[in-house]
């Protein structure tokens, strides 16, 4: 039987393969060895290319590793507003995203990386800004998701939340700091925690409880 012809690509789509191909390279170079370590050499030589076609499709190994960052920044909001939709009760919702920060699927890897980056980024000004400017993004994404989840427990923030966003995050880097050398699963369990403590809610049965279903109006919430 003869073989079905292969389509071949057009420019752009070869194109979009090789950049593909290099960010693949760069997630496993980065999250093996860390951000310092991943030269561009290195990234092009492991995703089978020259630093050449490496340069045709990234200005630098800041570019590269920003792109990545917003891929799994975005992805950590799509997963938690995905969450946050679904039909449950407080409890099964609150249990949810304790799994989800602790789980195998919460591009852990990059949060750590993350840090590592924030402190390479402060020497260069130009991508110190993309950098921060990434990370506003990412603060206003977080915000709407927590102002949802709040509405669903039908709870009232301790703060304002754009507050609570901004400790979360400046405790979750210094945890990642500070832990630095404690085992990925006792750290996604510390970020887990101060998640959940930090918003003021509890997965715990008993602790903060929302009557029946999501959805319900909270008493006393303005």
């Amino acid at each position: 039987m003869p073989r079905p012809i292969r389509r071949r690509l057009t420019r752009e789509e070869k194109r979009q393969e090789t950049k593909e191909k290099l960010l693949r390279s760069a997630e496993q170079l980065f999250n093996q060895g860390g951000y310092e370590k991943a030269s561009v050499d290195l990234i092009a030589e492991n995703a089978g290319f020259s630093k050449g076609a490496f340069y045709s499709n990234f200005e630098s190994k800041e570019a590269i590793f920003l792109e990545l960052l917003e891929s799994s920044k975005r992805r950590k909001i799509e997963a938690l507003e995905s969450l946050v939709a679904r039909e449950m009760s407080a409890e099964e919702l609150l249990s949810a995203i304790r799994n989800y920060q602790a789980g195998p699927d919460s591009d852990f890897d990059f949060a750590q990386l993350a840090v590592e980056f924030q402190l390479q980024a402060s020497r260069d000004a130009t991508f110190a800004k993309a950098y921060a400017k990434l990370n506003r993004n990412y603060r206003d994404s977080m915000i709407g998701v927590f102002e949802k989840l709040y509405a669903k427990l039908g709870r009232t923030p301790t703060a304002p939340v754009k507050d609570l966003v901004d400790i979360l995050m400046a405790t979750i880097s210094g945890l990642l700091l500070q832990a630095a050398d404690a085992p990925a699963h006792v750290r996604k369990r510390l970020i887990s925690e101060a998640t959940l403590l930090i918003l003021g809610i509890s997965a715990e049965p008993g602790a903060q409880t929302a009557k029946g279903r999501m959805g319900e109006p909270a008493n006393g919430r303005h």
